[in-house]
């Protein structure tokens, strides 16, 4: 997968192309796996981020959750461009939505 990449499923490591991901959607997605897991950034080469994420408690093992973060990051990232191309489309039609009547 161009973009992803999964060394093995069960080491909890994912890395990933700054290309197709940016700071924001990659620190979105992982906010949402803290709660049951660790989960670090860190650079990996120069267009590269890896990511570990690691169980906070021996009976949370999920061996797809490397597969659910890339889905969750997939996800965050795809918000994020839609933000970014009609985020001031939606303003603009929240903003008529909302705009005061005038008495008749």
């Amino acid at each position: 997968m161009k973009g992803i990449s999964i060394s093995t499923p069960n080491d909890g490591k994912v890395v990933l192309s700054k290309e197709f991901f940016e700071r924001e959607p990659i620190f979105s997605a992982a906010a949402k796996f803290t709660d049951r897991y660790y989960v670090g950034i860190q650079p990996a080469a120069e267009y590269n981020i890896e990511i570990s994420i690691q169980p906070k408690k021996a009976d949370d093992v999920d061996e797809n959750i490397v597969k659910k973060f890339c889905n969750e990051l997939i996800e965050q990232q795809v918000r994020h461009d839609l933000q970014n191309r009609f985020g001031k489309l939606r303003e603009m039609i929240v903003e008529q939505a909302f705009y005061p009547l005038e008495k008749k």
